[in-house]
């Protein structure tokens, strides 16, 4: 099966996925919107997490940055066959974090945040992350199908997502943490 016709495959999964992390984001923001002083923690926790890795060498930042997001991607990929719930909870965790990120830009009307620490990287590895939850529905929806006793072959489907996944996925993390540690880290 080609790049093509395997994306083609998960358009409806796609749009799940699109829709879900659409929907987190704006929990967040109406969340942040309702309760700033808790989205606040929420950020000042972030910060603290993110901290000892903007203080490392910029090759370093780019491992921890590229492994996190890397891992993340695989497991949704992977324990998608779970019906889907782990690629859920990664959009709506990623969602509603965006959310409150672009809350408290609009809040101190900051937009230059969000141009230039988000929006560069953020496509890519945006992408790859609703790409990567994608596929995780699609295998989760091929266990339901197996359950339900329909002849699905969960070895040959595994082995499609493993590989879009190595041939794919991961090459556009690592586009997206490049451009997030050595093109916008340069700006900062």
């Amino acid at each position: 099966m080609s790049l093509k016709e395997y994306i083609f495959s998960l358009r409806r999964f796609i749009l799940v996925a699109f829709l879900v992390f659409v929907a987190a984001i704006f929990l967040g923001y109406f969340s942040a919107q309702s309760s700033p002083d808790d989205a606040e923690i929420v950020l000042e926790q972030l910060r603290e997490t993110l901290e000892p890795i903007t203080e490392m060498p910029s090759f370093g930042q780019f491992l921890i940055i590229f492994l996190n997001n890397g891992i993340t991607a695989f497991l949704a990929v992977i324990l998608g066959l779970i019906f889907g719930i782990f690629p859920f909870l990664v959009l709506l965790s990623n969602g509603s974090m965006l959310g409150i990120i672009l809350y408290f830009a609009q809040a101190r009307n900051d937009w230059s945040t969000i141009s230039v620490l988000i929006l560069p990287h953020g496509i890519f590895e945006i992408l790859a992350v609703i790409l990567a939850c994608a596929v995780g529905f699609k295998l989760g929806r091929i266990i339901l199908e197996r359950i339900f006793k329909k002849e699905v072959s969960i070895k040959t489907e595994l082995n499609i997502a493993l590989s879009f996944f190595l041939k794919f996925l991961f090459p556009l993390l690592a586009l997206a943490a490049i451009i997030e540690v050595f093109l916008i880290g340069e700006f900062l």
